[in-house]
């Protein structure tokens, strides 16, 4: 049986201020019996003619038409030659590391704010995640700090495009590029960023992103490797597929792994990748009217963009700061109240019970103050002018009656 990693009493005293509370019970409106949820998928385009297609032809599995013609769509839309549909976001960046080799022994730098996924993917491999602060205004992996943690077992750079925003991508391509390391960028929640007129996704040698339901593109579940490099597509493609031999059929020369999307999916995310634009707009129509909304309530730190890059607001993230009154668990707690979801900041790897051992006595300032303080609000692609109206003045309205 799986041995199931918990901290002690001991262990939690330091940090116990930090882990997020359980989440609010949520209900509907007292008054319009209505919820905001956190996120929800937008599927008003070709995805149910698309589907049908595919039910009438009875390709449904990896080998129909579709995945190719999401493949090919979804990577020129991110600036890329190759796209290698996968089965959903994490398994696209175990497969990227594995394309590239990392192995046991081998080093790979990640942020420690990120979605666990990212760790594990290293982790699948048996090679060892190495973490980096963020930083304190951009959310991501801070590029100062990467130097310090290469060594010589360094093979790589996983950069996290958080909730959309666009790392600082030049200084970490020059650190790279120094020390001989690749740089992959999870750009899970970045779909249609840019940064300093550039994809996002087309920047690394190699990007990966998730098309779960609450992405801005999506296929319920699923992934995609990109790149520009012809030679690694093909090894991902010969991986993804059980490493089938191009020579005959059921012949494997090394370890592959299926990590297919079905024809159904691909078709789902065909449609919406023909409007592209139009969600990605969406996402930073949502953002535009909330800092409007909420500009001038005390307390909130509000997310930015910097100089030459396109944050897509994958989630409208904020933090509550003293000055608003109340804790950020008990905002959540009276926004639940009147149906309006949210979820916190991610809990830094090096808190995550199963990292922890691995990480004892390591701190992360930065990193930590974003877990404690960091929430997100409804942010999907089918939220009204009016929910966003809605869930502002809730808020203000809390912060007004502290």
């Amino acid at each position: 049986m799986i041995e199931i990693a918990s901290l002690s009493a001991e262990d939690l005293a330091p940090i116990h201020h930090l882990i997020p509370g359980a989440d609010p019970k949520l209900m509907p409106h007292p008054e319009t019996g209505r919820v905001v949820p956190v996120a929800d998928a937008r599927l008003d385009g070709n995805e149910l003619k698309y589907l049908t297609e595919c039910i009438n032809s009875t390709w449904i599995s990896s080998a129909g038409p579709f995945v190719g013609r999401f493949e090919q769509q979804f990577a020129a839309a991110v600036g890329c030659q190759f796209g290698v549909a996968c089965a959903n976001g994490t398994v696209a960046l175990h497969l990227a590391l594995a394309t590239l080799g990392i192995g046991p022994g081998d080093e790979v730098i990640i942020p420690s704010f990120t979605m666990v996924a990212t760790a594990n993917a290293v982790s699948y491999t048996g090679g060892s995640p190495v973490l980096v602060d963020a930083d304190a205004q951009t959310w991501n992996l801070d590029p100062a700090l990467i130097e310090e943690k290469i060594t010589d077992q360094t093979k790589a750079i996983v950069v996290v495009h958080t909730y959309g925003r666009p790392v600082e991508m030049d200084s970490i391509l020059e650190t790279a590029r120094r020390h001989g390391l690749v740089v992959i960028e999870d750009a899970a929640e970045a779909h249609g960023a840019t940064y300093h007129g550039q994809s996002i996704g087309s920047l690394g040698e190699i990007a990966t992103f998730s098309f779960y339901a609450n992405k801005i593109i999506t296929t319920g579940e699923g992934g995609m490797l990109t790149t520009n490099d012809q030679e690694i597509a093909r090894v991902a493609r010969r991986l993804r597929d059980h490493a089938f031999s191009q020579e005959r059929h059921f012949w494997h020369e090394y370890l592959g792994f299926n990590y297919r999307m079905t024809n159904l999916q691909a078709a789902v995310g065909l449609a919406q990748t023909e409007r592209f634009e139009t969600l990605v707009q969406v996402r930073r129509d949502n953002a535009a009217r909330y800092h409007e909304a909420l500009a001038a309530v005390p307390g909130l730190r509000l997310p930015g963009e910097a100089a030459d890059t396109k944050n897509v607001f994958w989630m409208y993230g904020l933090l509550v700061e003293d000055e608003f009154g109340c804790s950020r668990d008990e905002l959540r707690a009276r926004l639940a109240r009147q149906g309006i979801e949210t979820r916190t900041f991610f809990v830094p790897i090096h808190l995550q019970p199963i990292y922890f051992a691995r990480f004892r006595g390591q701190r992360y300032p930065v990193a930590e103050r974003l877990c404690q303080r960091g929430l997100y609000l409804p942010s999907g692609s089918s939220l009204t002018p009016a929910d966003i109206e809605t869930v502002a003045r809730a808020i203000a309205e809390v912060r007004h009656s502290n």
